[in-house]
């Protein structure tokens, strides 16, 4: 007597699972984001397009977002994925990721997409290169770049002239952590909804780690580092933790800055501001000494003298772009 054909197994992701394994994905917030005027940001396709590729990606040959689950957690399957849209400026569209595997061990990953296979491609690939860069100056200060690639986005009318290819990468995503803004009286704030504002003495407390990270950014030898000119709502991110100063993580570079020395990586940051929401807001803390603090920890106490030394030196000079006088004789001061 024939015997009955098997079914076909189900999706089990890289390996073998010792029984069928449900493979779900589910997407969350697939909304309009508005820039600080108020005007939704251009889209360049349907989200539930994107939704469809992605789908179809982590369930065929998927080169991007499960080689970037089992860095995080080592082989197996995942099988639940649940994308969230967090962010959205001009140029990407930025998800959160929750990750189950069949043993139910979880983790929280980021996808940024880049929203055209022009500009909006090649920002996000320059994104991913730099931060590979960065990864090795600060493991600790930011989070880590998993995996970069291509996403597929065929035509919903199969022109092959409209297909398009984008680009796109994960990073970790620490918990806890939340989107650094600035309130309208250049207080920083953390979150969206409603966002948490901090004190000006935790905001200046800020200012000062956020200056220590792009001095540990900066490399002499290769004389290239975050361009503090160039920062966005995105960049670093904040976590709140109890009563003690809030932590602060970089979370993406889209622009560095290079021919640097370290009198020019203080002169920006001294005389740079960043925008959030159409706010502009100082880089560095008000005070000299929480500066001065901010060199020392980022390079040590006699290192950061000398390359204080030699900044107000040029700045007196009038060759490099400086702060108030009153800010460079009190750094003088400090640096002795």
């Amino acid at each position: 007597m024939p015997q009955p054909r098997r079914k076909p197994k189900a999706f089990t992701g890289r390996g073998q699972a010792s029984r069928p394994l449900v493979f779900t994905t589910k997407w969350n917030n697939m909304v309009e984001f508005v820039d600080h005027r108020g005007k939704p940001f251009r889209r360049f396709y349907q989200l539930e397009t994107l939704a469809s590729a992605v789908d179809k990606l982590v369930r065929e040959r998927d080169r991007l977002i499960q080689p970037a689950i089992e860095k995080v957690l080592g082989p197996g399957a995942a099988n639940s994925l649940i994308f969230t849209l967090s962010a959205e400026d001009e140029f990407r569209l930025i998800f959160t990721i929750k990750v189950t595997t069949a043993t139910k061990r979880k983790t929280q990953l980021s996808l940024v997409v880049a929203k055209n296979p022009e500009e909006g491609s090649r920002r996000v690939a320059q994104e991913y290169k730099h931060l590979r860069l960065l990864h090795e100056r600060l493991k600790e200060e930011m989070t880590e770049p998993l995996r970069a690639g291509i996403l597929f986005l065929p035509d919903r009318y199969r022109r092959e002239e409209h297909h398009r290819e984008l680009e796109a990468y994960v990073t970790a995503l620490p918990v806890g952590y939340e989107p650094l803004g600035i309130h309208r009286n250049l207080q920083y704030t953390a979150g969206t909804t409603p966002p948490h504002t901090f004190s000006k003495k935790e905001t200046e407390g800020l200012k000062q780690k956020m200056c220590t990270l792009a001095l540990k950014a900066f490399n002499p030898v290769t004389r290239n580092g975050l361009d503090t000119g160039q920062l966005d709502a995105s960049t670093f991110q904040v976590n709140r933790t109890g009563k003690s100063l809030p932590k602060l993580k970089l979370f993406n570079c889209v622009h560095m800055q290079t021919r640097l020395t370290s009198t020019r990586v203080i002169s920006f940051l001294l005389t740079d501001t960043w925008t959030c929401r159409g706010i502009e807001c100082a880089v560095a803390p008000e005070s000299p000494s929480m500066f001065f603090e901010a060199v020392v920890n980022a390079v040590g106490p006699e290192t950061a003298r000398q390359w204080l030394k030699q900044y107000c030196h040029q700045a007196k000079a009038g060759k490099v772009k400086g702060s108030s006088p009153d800010y460079t004789e009190a750094l003088a001061e400090l640096a002795g």
